[in-house]
């Protein structure tokens, strides 16, 4: 079930203590409204009511789908790379067949639901990014920001991106065919990945990884 908080929190500006809302624990069954929320990226949008700043109120926070079976853990201020992984069977052994993430943005949390609800496998979709990240620096001649999965179809055949270039201020958008997925999928699926009963990242170093032990197993084949 979700969970919900209260906590006085200072206004960067006037100083005033705001009594604010958390949700360290959502379950998107018992509040569908919190989903829409971290969909539409408001959800950690905080205004003090004294003063009408405005700012991003971060913390950790639980994303549950019982449904789709996954579990993201939101760890703000780039810690989900330092995040260390444990293993929750044992005390929780319903959990054993959940996939379960960790993610240190808000854009990425909602980057792993969208992935997790089109019924694809987030590895195979970081191949995919890094491989298309490539092509557009090269093509661009500048690096990319960061990149988000956005949505896939597979009847057109094609699954989309968001990029957000060096020194560009809008992000574009990149397509390519689902069979790219496929492939990456083949890839992701020949390789150990670190699933397990343990919350894990998976992100581009990931696919950096991933590519690099392809490459290894194919010299040695």
């Amino acid at each position: 079930m979700s969970t919900q908080m209260s906590k006085d929190v200072s206004c960067p500006k006037c100083s005033a203590a705001v009594r604010t809302k958390m949700w360290p624990g959502i379950c998107t069954q018992d509040s569908p409204e919190l989903r829409m929320r971290v969909l539409d990226e408001t959800f950690f949008d905080w205004k003090c009511p004294e003063c009408g700043y405005e700012a991003r109120f971060l913390y950790p926070c639980l994303y549950h789908d019982r449904d789709r079976k996954f579990m993201v853990y939101l760890a703000p201020n780039d810690k989900a790379g330092e995040f260390q992984p444990v293993d929750v069977s044992e005390k929780f052994p319903q959990l054993a067949g959940v996939k379960k993430r960790v993610v240190s943005t808000p854009a990425e949390l909602k980057e792993k639901i969208l992935i997790f609800e089109a019924g694809l496998n987030d590895y195979a979709v970081e191949l995919v990014k890094a491989a298309l990240a490539s092509v557009i620096e090269e093509k661009a001649g500048c690096k990319t920001v960061q990149g988000y999965f956005c949505c896939a179809d597979e009847e057109a055949n094609r699954i989309t991106f968001t990029f957000f270039l060096e020194g560009e201020n809008s992000p574009v958008l990149r397509r390519t065919s689902m069979d790219a997925y496929r492939k990456s999928l083949e890839i992701a699926g020949s390789l150990r990945t670190p699933e397990g009963n343990c919350f894990v990242p998976v992100d581009s170093v990931t696919a950096l990884n991933l590519f690099a032990d392809y490459r290894n197993s194919k010299k040695k084949a």
